[in-house]
């Protein structure tokens, strides 16, 4: 078999066109990215960041960092902005292998776009074979192994596909391609311990790996060399974050085949929730007595893959100290729900207030596996709700995939309203219609510059 760091490769630099269809999601894509980056930017996490990089800002840098008036390397721009872009927990997703690819490759992308004068058509090119090689690799790993060791799929797989981006845009021929790619295989990392306590290094695990692949890139343009078979090899990739190579995982790659299937989220909280999430909101809309007064138990069915990350163990669910506790917590999410039919950004940084006054609602709220559930998984995301009031009657519902699902795909409305709530009603329709505008031979630093015109940065100085 040829090593699949060589597949993904010859993939990344290929002559792809995308064709009218993917590239106009592309640019969908690139737009919700630069909206949850923007609403990303006066987060704690990006403000430390930033100020951890200041001795490497500057107004000349080579690529922007979002949110600043300032600018540095495109490796140091890339850590930072998916830092940035990471924070409210709303970039897109992969289901299948339960990855954010927008969050690490457009934040590499971009970044060396800037540098090298690329034009959008480059970059969405680039992109796509980045998000390409990061889904696959992310298909072949295995999300359920990947979890089961404690790794963050998006930190691991994101290196890959970021180093592809990374290799097309640099112009790189196949062996130059393959040392980068498996260069970033070598540098992967990323834990789930966040969940511990609700730090921040899940942020910085977007990030990192977005950086990683413009780092292994510059290794390789300087001749460096890595194993040709990191990924599959005894003690490569596959054997360090997953269970190893399984025949059978994986696809023949397309160019924009995986971001076609990537989902836009509209809750600021772990994919594994927004399938329950929507059968709870139309619940609460169709029955607005709901409430803790009126409600006896909740059942709901998660996903078991999911489940470590949403709502085991059950009674570290009530506990809610961080934002970031409850962006992970379908106890808490379902009770916000229930209570006040909405599940906005707002409501989950306020979550440890909120915790206290929803928490007799959360311990009614019980979490379960469901056959028909785990049987749709991974290529479907369902979900199953079960309400039993205290009348004795009961309101059941479910769902066969999430909205923003490539079943259920966003509408442009949807991405407006999504976006206003970030950066401004005003602003999201001048990004919207700069990006729809843009012309695929234009530069990458001219749209960008016409953007920061109408989204102003939030930092202007470090902090």
């Amino acid at each position: 078999m040829t090593p699949l760091a060589r597949q993904y490769a010859r993939h990344a630099i290929a002559n792809h066109h995308l064709g009218d269809e993917y590239s106009a999601w592309m640019r969908s894509l690139l737009f919700d990215y630069l909206a949850v980056t923007a609403g990303g930017a006066s987060r704690e996490s990006a403000l430390a960041a930033v100020k951890a990089y200041e001795s490497s800002l500057s107004p000349d840098g080579a690529a922007a960092v979002f949110g600043t008036s300032l600018r540095t390397g495109a490796e140091d721009a890339a850590l930072l902005n998916g830092i940035t872009a990471h924070g409210l927990e709303l970039d897109d997703t992969f289901e299948e292998a339960s990855l954010h690819p927008g969050v690490v490759v457009f934040s590499a992308a971009i970044a060396l776009a800037e540098e090298q004068g690329a034009t959008l058509e480059e970059l969405l090119t680039a992109a796509a074979v980045g998000y390409d090689v990061m889904c696959d690799a992310g298909v072949i790993l295995g999300a359920a192994e990947s979890y089961a060791r404690g790794f963050h799929p998006t930190a691991v797989a994101g290196a890959l596909g970021s180093a592809a981006a990374a290799a097309r845009l640099l112009g790189f021929e196949e062996t130059r391609a393959t040392h980068a790619i498996s260069l970033a295989a070598d540098m992967a990392a990323g834990s789930l311990e966040f969940l511990s306590d609700g730090s921040w290094t899940k942020r910085l695990n977007a990030g990192h790996a977005a950086a990683v692949g413009i780092r292994a890139a510059r290794l390789a343009a300087a001749g460096f060399t890595a194993p040709e078979r990191s990924i599959e090899g005894r003690d490569g990739f596959l054997t360090q974050y997953g269970a190893g190579f399984i025949p059978g995982r994986g696809a023949d790659l397309v160019a924009g085949r995986y971001a076609w299937l990537t989902s836009i989220k509209l809750y600021p909280c772990c994919r594994y929730m927004h399938g329950n999430l929507d059968l709870l909101l139309e619940a609460k809309r169709e029955h607005p007595e709901l409430s803790e007064e009126t409600i006896d138990s909740v059942t709901l069915a998660v996903i078991s893959a999911g489940a470590r990350l949403i709502s085991n163990p059950p009674e570290a669910k009530l506990k809610v100290e961080t934002p970031v506790d409850a962006q992970f917590n379908m106890r808490f999410g379902a009770a916000l729900a229930l209570s006040s039919g909405t599940a906005t950004v707002e409501q989950f940084d306020q979550a440890p207030e909120l915790a206290r006054t929803l928490l007799p609602l959360m311990r009614r709220i019980t979490c379960v596996t469901s056959p028909a559930v785990e049987e749709a998984f991974p290529e479907a995301w369902t979900a199953e709700m079960s309400i039993r009031l205290r009348d004795g009657s009961i309101l059941e519902a479910s769902t066969d995939g999430f909205r923003g699902s490539p079943a259920h795909r966003v509408s442009r409305e949807d991405l407006l309203e999504k976006a206003g709530g970030l950066m401004g009603t005003g602003a999201a329709a001048a990004v919207l219609r700069i990006i729809g505008e843009t012309a695929n031979g234009a530069s990458v630093a001219d749209m960008r510059a016409a953007i920061v015109q109408v989204v102003q940065p939030s930092r202007t100085a470090v902090v």
